[in-house]
């Protein structure tokens, strides 16, 4: 597993958590739901810097009440270490790209629906590093260390996370939810 796929790859254990069915794919997204239909858990099946088109196709073809839902993108994050989790609000121009592109395919419902982004750390990124090399790198394998790492720490935060905001059924502040998960920490 690379890094770049680290969203799909924690989405899948996700759906183990929630003990949702298997992922169904409609065309440009795959979707599950929890038995009581309370978390939807979708996958873009377009590559990455084209995820806001299965976001949106979702949006669409899908009963997704954008006032009554928050929305939690999941995604690869080469700007934090590896097993750190960070919640931000979704900003107009994201520099991820696939970040990106979800923000501008969702311009027509933004307003009315909570969109946050849950960064997965996967670096250090390597330093002082051209666009190739780090391309390279972001495509790269994980190491058998690494992947402990990620299935250990950054799922069990990414869960902590989740099962928050579905408690609460808000995020409020990121900054003081992401205090708090990390003072959760043992």
């Amino acid at each position: 597993m690379n890094r770049h796929s680290t969203g799909h790859f924690i989405l899948k254990h996700l759906v183990e958590y929630f003990s949702a069915k298997q992922l169904v794919r409609r065309g440009d997204y795959s979707v599950t739901r929890t038995n009581d239909y309370s978390v939807v858990l979708v996958k873009s099946n377009t590559y990455m810097n084209e995820s806001g088109r299965g976001f949106r196709q979702f949006v669409d073809n899908e009963d997704f009440q954008p006032s009554q839902s928050i929305v939690v993108i999941l995604y690869d994050d080469f700007d934090n270490k590896l097993g750190k989790v960070k919640l931000s609000e979704l900003k107009k121009n994201e520099s991820h790209n696939g970040i990106g592109d979800i923000s501008r395919a969702l311009h027509g419902i933004k307003s009315d629906v909570k969109i946050y982004k849950l960064g997965i750390g996967i670096g250090p990124k390597p330093s002082k590093a051209s666009g190739a090399i780090v391309s390279n790198w972001v495509l790269s394998k994980f190491t058998d260390e690494e992947l402990t790492i990620l299935r250990e720490t950054s799922f069990n935060l990414v869960t902590k996370y989740v099962d928050e905001i579905y408690e609460n059924n808000a995020v409020g502040d990121c900054n003081l939810l992401n205090q708090k998960i990390a003072q959760a920490l043992p």
